[in-house]
């Protein structure tokens, strides 16, 4: 499991996910124990949505998605694979965001008791799933920064108010799937994101004060997901520092990785 030199420890992608805990000492945890090890001491107990302690779990065999939500809310135990940078990732994801995991896994386990469907997923269970796995929190103070990314006004927000965009908002990865492709990232990758309006002192706070925030109105807005269209795509290597052909004003000419999209359809993403 290695680490693209590109995203070594300090990169802006994973800076405020490293006060949780960094990348490289993540790669130093080799079983579930040392990953149970990280839900200890944290500032708010990592619970599931009934308020028992989640329990890290290796596979016994195959694992469908139905199954695996329902025995994180009926059993407080989450499956994983302690050599897979997916697995870790998610771990952390729970230690820096209790709340809006647990909240996740709830509105999962809510569907599925009303669906009784274990072979496709509804609309909502797509939504979750795809905040899950390549989700962005991007706390905005500046309004304007919103609806430039809601417009897909690329060049705009990334290159033309670039100023604007480093003092109006902060990106950060919630989504396991998202981090672990961060380590080795593509052009073309994208997230999922929601907006949290922020003060514009926001930065100047401690890191358990921002983290207490984002993930409490992350599950917020994680309870009033309908769809997917409710997620606002992101073009993360777009984001000033985050890939090294930022600098030039060319790279946003790319259309096939910033698209125009579809104007307006997000909706609800943000709170």
């Amino acid at each position: 499991m290695t680490v693209d030199a590109r995203l070594a420890p300090g990169h802006p992608a994973f800076a405020f996910l490293e006060f949780g805990l960094d990348v490289p000492a993540l790669a130093r945890i080799a079983d579930i124990a040392g990953l149970q090890a990280l839900l200890r001491g944290t500032p708010r107990p990592v619970v599931n949505e009934r308020g028992a302690p989640l329990q890290l779990v290796g596979p016994a065999g195959p694992v469908g998605a139905a199954d695996y939500e329902r025995r994180v809310y009926e059993r407080a135990e989450l499956v994983v694979r302690p050599d897979t940078w997916h697995d870790r990732f998610n771990v952390l994801a729970w230690r820096v965001f209790p709340r809006a995991k647990a909240a996740l896994n709830a509105r999962h386990a809510s569907d599925l008791a009303v669906s009784g469907d274990v072979t496709r997923r509804s609309r909502l269970r797509d939504a979750l799933t795809l905040f899950d796995e390549d989700g962005m929190i991007v706390a905005v103070s500046d309004a304007s920064i919103e609806a430039r990314i809601r417009a897909f006004e690329w060049r705009t927000v990334f290159w033309d108010e670039r100023v604007r965009l480093a003092t109006g908002a902060a990106f950060v990865p919630f989504g396991h799937a998202l981090m672990e492709k961060l380590l080795d990232p593509f052009v073309g990758l994208t997230a999922k994101a929601i907006f949290v309006r922020v003060p514009a002192n926001f930065g100047a706070w401690q890191w358990s004060q921002r983290q207490d925030c984002l993930d409490a109105s992350a599950a917020r807005i994680i309870g009033a997901l309908a769809t997917p269209r409710d997620l606002a795509p992101l073009p993360v290597l777009g984001i000033p520092g985050w890939w090294p052909d930022t600098d030039r004003r060319e790279f946003y000419d790319d259309s096939s990785y910033f698209r125009p999209g579809r104007r307006g359809d997000q909706r609800r993403a943000s709170g």
